[in-house]
């Protein structure tokens, strides 16, 4: 790569990751060449390249200005040429995002791809702007989400939109949106299927921690309310309980605020493992038992699940076959040049002493 394309690299990487600020301007071409031990010419081309770019402003006796960084055109004049990397952003660092990447990386690694994985903190449009405007600085081949979900933030909506008509993007057990390639959860089928796991241990109030109001959430609930249907049991909206997020602490608030219901229920399918455990807790504090008392049902399958007290019974996404379709998904992409048809993942129902089953089934 030409010294001038590198100079003009390391700029863009730092416009894009915020660490030199729109309106700032670069360094004086000749003080920049002596610090760098390079030609005058050299550092001018670079600086013409981050204006072919529009990343600064050249003006005849002033100094380079910078504009900031614009993924239109980045994306535009990027080279053509594989970089080899993609970018995987996950909501958050947890035990089961861990599993996932462990697997993603493994799968990459046969492709030859490095991984440039980005925390997102749940999404939050500034940070996921500014980790796609640093990702697309550095070339990447394509880009995998997991668990996108942006409930009701259109500003990181419209984000993801526009970068994923750029480059090749992967959504994991996300919202249906921007122009990509889907691997999904049959979240309704599970829904259903654990509530009516429910309703087989003679269940008839089932209540319902349900997850951030979101596309792909709301795909538990109705799998959920299907069941209540099929049962011919009454829904009620005392009996569901929505959460900010998914922490020990929601799934404490949200069971508490079902169990001090007028009729609370006898058990509650939760939208989460995390959120189940944490109902657990909230159920033990009131003095009552798991599931002699009260039946509880977990989603996700984390680590923690088979080693809570008692074992939580849940609904097995498979971290690490997200990971590997992911990767392989990415692949088929690149190599036909176009989105792949959407892949379902296949999940279990994983019974054991949470909701009365007596011999625990999958650990």
């Amino acid at each position: 790569m030409p010294l001038a394309t590198q100079i003009a690299r390391q700029f863009m990487w730092q416009v894009a990751s915020g660490r030199i600020a729109a309106g700032s301007n670069l360094p004086v071409i000749a003080e920049l060449a002596t610090e760098l031990g390079v030609s005058v010419h050299t550092v001018r081309a670079a600086y013409r390249q981050l204006a072919d770019d529009g990343i600064v402003s050249i003006s005849r006796g002033s100094r380079t200005r910078v504009l900031g960084y614009d993924r239109d055109r980045a994306s535009i004049g990027n080279d053509s040429h594989p970089s080899y990397s993609i970018g995987v952003m996950v909501p958050a660092f947890t035990d089961y995002y861990a599993h996932y990447l462990q697997a993603l990386s493994q799968e990459a690694e046969l492709e030859g791809w490095l991984p440039i994985i980005c925390q997102t903190q749940h999404y939050d449009a500034q940070v996921v702007s500014r980790h796609l405007d640093q990702l697309f600085s550095r070339n990447v081949d394509g880009v995998i989400l997991i668990h996108f979900t942006a409930a009701g933030d259109e500003a990181v909506v419209g984000v993801v939109e526009s970068s994923s008509a750029l480059r090749p993007f992967v959504f994991v057990d996300s919202a249906n949106i921007g122009t990509g390639s889907h691997i999904l959860a049959d979240r309704t089928s599970d829904a259903y299927e654990a509530t009516m796991h429910l309703v087989s241990h003679g269940h008839r109030r089932i209540a319902h921690i349900a997850s951030p109001a979101d596309s792909v959430s709301n795909l538990l609930g109705a799998g959920y309310s299907r069941a209540l249907a099929a049962a011919d049991l009454q829904a009620d909206d005392q009996l569901v309980a929505g959460v900010a997020d998914f922490s020990l602490e929601a799934g404490a608030k949200a069971a508490t605020q079902l169990l001090l219901a007028e009729q609370p229920p006898t058990a509650i399918f939760c939208a989460g493992d995390i959120l189940a455990l944490g109902a657990i807790s909230a159920i033990h504090e009131r003095g009552l038992r798991v599931p002699q008392d009260i039946a509880v049902m977990g989603y996700g399958e984390i680590p923690l699940a088979r080693l809570a007290a008692p074992s939580l019974s849940t609904v097995r996404l498979p971290a690490d076959e997200l990971g590997f379709e992911a990767i392989r998904t990415l692949h088929q992409v690149l190599q036909h040049g176009k989105p792949q048809p959407p892949v379902t993942v296949a999940t279990a129902l994983i019974t054991r002493e949470s909701c009365s089953c007596p011999t625990p089934s999958g650990g």
